[in-house]
């Protein structure tokens, strides 16, 4: 930094000189940890400006907790933040992680009140939880949404509501000063107790929802993700779209959203998160503070498990475009299986982000079949899927299957690579810590561990637990929760020839063939007419389409795209998208 500019900034001498050695002392700090750049020269001209300042008594406090990945060898270096489990009056769950370094706040209070809620209170209500967590903040008995507003941003606060298939939170960001922390806590709890959902409103948000629904029918992308869900899901409260239906949200009246608010935005129904500038009394207090201010109310209660596919089923839905949208899976894990480590791991492994991973090594790099392919397990309260998805040519779409399929095959029958092993799980330890790296992050951590009932010691565990995993316990895990022959395939795009999901896989070169072929079993196969992008909304039904191959299958119509869901993520550290 310029001297003359710190000056500018501070324009007493003894001021600008402790800003400038601050901002030295931090930057070599910094330029240490990271890497070595022209480490001599570089190092002297810092060194002669440093001592051109006089050095400040003050401490920098930030040192401490300075590293660099490069440091990072073994879980024993990855610090996690210490976890506190605070008793409450109510009972109600709380997690808090002192954050002293900054004079900010962050609440999260997670209710057990998600879309899998939807219909609890009155059949087909698709959407509802997701309706009310947009308007809670639209007006109370004695406030608009414009004087909400208004005092958030007085204050320096920010608010936010969002529904989940699992979970519905709602977040404050405050200011840990009581001139403004308190205020921004009373406004929350405001809104909580006294919400109150005005039909303009109500109708504004609709028509919003409207517009995004018309999109969602545009979108191959958007169609193939419901489509899978519901055919892997049945009637089962996971199947239906976060954001419901045309129709659906048609049936939704402003004495649904009350009743849903009053029935589970409840305390015996609520788990707390605390992280910020706050001692352990000042968040035993808040959380007392909260959970008594709303009513007790009762548990939401245990949602059903779903019943597995028993064979392999593939679904095609044609459509007007030029890519065809794959989804391959099946259920798979609960968010507190104790396998979820392996999973994790051999999982990154399969369909990880990087280009190490297998599927995007054998479909786009072998082949180029499609940009990118990724696998991932969504762990939620009661089983959550596994799922394969990519895009593809449309007519590379039956040879892209292939592949995915037989590569998925080979990875659970052949022997690991060790050396991918190896960096995978490098990979995930150095990325560790940068989940870490805001109260925002660690907050929704807390959240996580809260809802889904985690140990407390979660954070501390993950690395060590990674860094154990074996190629015996990822073969294990994977062959125990996945079983190829009942996989379901969902393709939305162009036709094809499904019985040529039966013939073998050409090689893509000498050298790179995806492993032995196998015979992919025997499927179900459904399709449907051909449609145009944009479609008409229809409700469920449990009304057969006429296939053209036989096949023993429900086929339902298209409705909107599953928005992505901080409760139905691929396994990840955080638990979120």
């Amino acid at each position: 930094m310029n001297p003359t500019l710190i000056k500018t900034m501070c324009p007493t001498m003894p001021c600008s000189r402790a800003l400038l050695s601050r901002f030295t002392a931090s930057f070599l700090s910094i330029a240490m940890a990271a890497t070595t750049i022209s480490g001599l020269a570089t190092t002297q001209v810092w060194a002669e400006e440093s001592h051109q300042a006089e050095p400040s008594d003050a401490p920098i406090t930030s040192l401490a907790t300075l590293s660099s990945l490069r440091n990072i060898t073994a879980s024993a270096a990855i610090k996690t933040p210490a976890i506190e489990n605070l008793p409450t009056k109510t009972g109600t769950p709380t997690l808090f992680v002192a954050a002293p370094e900054l004079p900010i706040v962050d609440i999260r209070l997670t209710f057990d009140a998600g879309s899998a809620r939807d219909s609890e209170l009155r059949e087909g209500l698709y959407g509802l939880a997701s309706l009310t967590s947009q308007l809670l903040d639209e007006g109370t008995s004695s406030q608009s949404t414009d004087d909400i507003a208004a005092n958030f941003e007085r204050l320096g606060a920010e608010f936010s509501a969002t529904s989940y298939r699992d979970m519905f939170t709602v977040s404050l960001r405050t200011l840990s000063d009581p001139a403004y922390f308190n205020p921004a806590v009373d406004q929350l709890l405001a809104i909580l107790k006294d919400a109150q959902f005005p039909q303009a409103s109500i109708d504004r948000i609709l028509n919003n929802a409207a517009i995004g629904q018309q999109q969602r029918k545009e979108s191959p992308g958007a169609m193939v993700g419901i489509r899978f869900y519901r055919e892997l899901y049945g009637k089962h409260p996971y199947a239906e779209p976060t954001t419901g239906t045309e129709a659906s949200l048609k049936k939704i009246k402003p004495e649904d959203i009350r009743r849903f608010k009053d029935t589970y935005l409840v305390a015996k129904n609520l788990n707390i998160a605390i992280t910020g500038q706050l001692s352990r009394d000042q968040a035993q207090q808040l959380a007392n503070r909260i959970s008594q201010s709303l009513p007790a109310g009762q548990k939401a209660r245990s949602l059903p498990t779903p019943q597995p596919l028993t064979s392999a089923k593939t679904i095609a839905v044609p459509f007007n475009s030029s890519q065809s949208h794959v989804m391959i899976g099946q259920l798979g894990i609960t968010r507190d299986n104790p396998d979820i480590y392996a999973l994790t791991v051999g999982n990154e492994m399969l369909g990880g982000d990087g280009f190490s991973a297998l599927l995007m090594k054998e479909l786009r790099e072998k082949r180029g079949l499609t940009y990118g392919a990724y696998s991932g397990f969504t762990s939620m309260r009661t089983t959550g899927p596994f799922i394969i998805s990519y895009s593809t040519r449309g007519d590379q779409a039956v040879e892209s299957i292939k592949v995915a399929k037989q590569t998925l095959q080979n990875f659970l029958t052949q022997p690991l690579d060790q050396q991918l092993l190896s960096e995978t799980k490098e990979g995930l330890l150095k990325s560790y810590p940068l989940s870490l790296s805001s109260n925002e992050s660690i907050l929704g951590y807390l959240g996580m561990i809260g809802f889904y009932q985690l140990p407390t010691s979660y954070l501390a565990d993950y690395p060590k637990k990674i860094e154990a995993v074996t190629t015996q316990e990822i073969q294990a895990a994977l062959r125990k929760y996945i079983q190829p022959s009942n996989m379901l395939t969902v393709v939305v795009g162009q036709p094809f020839d499904s019985n040529a999901l039966n013939t073998p896989i050409a090689p893509a070169t000498a050298a790179s063939q995806p492993g032995e072929s196998l015979a992919l079993p025997q499927q179900a196969i459904g399709t449907e007419p051909a449609q145009p992008p944009v479609t008409p909304d229809i409700s469920p039904t449990t009304q057969p389409a006429q296939p053209v191959h036989p096949a023993n299958t429900v086929i339902q119509p298209i409705s909107p795209s599953i928005v992505p869901d901080a409760s139905t993520e691929a396994i990840s550290p955080t638990g979120q998208p």
